[in-house]
């Protein structure tokens, strides 16, 4: 095999499971070729929520709710789009209820 033919390979697509906090700078905490085995290794390590997104090649972004439901209790898509750049960690998200919406006592 000559270095050109070397050169000319494509490089493979990798689905990356990335953290989201932005004190991790969206640190990529495992990736693979096999959508199947990121998505479970996600199942697996990420349970509740937005701690980590899927990010695919194409840039698509999901991330992975384990005890979703909808309303009336029915349940949502457990797979489910996701922004990281929207995402506000809990701990600087406003409290519920703080919003020129909400109702005010006094």
């Amino acid at each position: 095999m000559t270095t050109t033919e070397v050169d000319t390979k494509p490089s493979p697509e990798f689905y990356k499971v990335r953290l989201t906090h932005p004190n991790h700078h969206r640190r990529t905490v495992f990736r693979s070729v096999s959508e199947s085995r990121a998505r479970a290794f996600m199942e697996k390590r990420f349970p509740r929520g937005s701690e980590a997104y899927l990010e695919s090649p194409d840039g698509t972004t999901h991330h992975y709710e384990a005890e979703r439901t909808g309303p009336q209790g029915t349940d949502a898509e457990q797979w489910a789009p996701f922004d990281p750049d929207t995402w506000i960690p809990v701990a600087e998200a406003p409290p519920p209820g703080q919003d020129e919406w909400a109702d005010k006592e006094g």
